[in-house]
């Protein structure tokens, strides 16, 4: 098995974030709104101005996870493409 590239994690990480502020929500039901890329991993709901923010999102653990390993893979793919032109 090999080691996990964590400089590789780390921006896989920060891209993550990143996009999920950048990029546009996706509205469901008219009151809920969900980001992540590629994959929705935070929902706000649109509700009372009484109501605290906190109390209107929900967090998706695995869903952030998932986006995170694809994003690595992805990068991690790019350097190896990358790594394989440069030498002869």
């Amino acid at each position: 098995m090999k080691k996990i590239h964590w400089k590789i994690v780390n921006a896989a990480l920060w891209i993550e974030i990143v996009l999920s502020y950048f990029l546009p929500f996706k509205v469901t039901n008219d009151f809920q709104y969900q980001a992540g890329f590629p994959m929705a991993f935070i929902s706000v709901y649109d509700t009372k101005p009484a109501i605290s923010p906190f109390m209107s999102m929900h967090f998706n653990p695995i869903g952030f996870v998932l986006d995170v390993f694809v994003i690595y893979l992805v990068i991690w793919g790019l350097i190896k493409l990358y790594q394989k032109k440069r030498t002869p």
